[in-house]
């Protein structure tokens, strides 16, 4: 997975979502890397969007394991992450 958000894209977030945008970040590099992070910004304070750039032969399979990532951090944090 590559990133571009850098420190001053997270200056919006608070410390719980910086967290939880972390911990999902961590999880998607480890278990799907061919996808990118493009942008995240606090939608309101229980919810952070998440903007991916899927890879041109994106599997059903991939996209819910996406997805299966953000319900486990959302499970451990409290903070919802909305995949655009």
């Amino acid at each position: 997975m590559r990133t571009e958000i850098s420190k001053t894209q997270n200056n919006s977030l608070s410390r719980i979502q910086l967290k939880t945008f972390e911990k999902f970040r961590r999880k998607v590099k480890a278990q799907a890397p061919d996808f990118r992070i493009n942008r995240v910004h606090p939608y309101n304070a229980t919810i952070i969007e998440v903007g991916l750039n899927f890879p041109q032969k994106m599997s059903y399979r991939k996209g819910l394991l996406v997805s299966k990532l953000a319900t486990e951090v959302e499970d451990k944090t409290g903070i919802t992450i909305i995949l655009r």
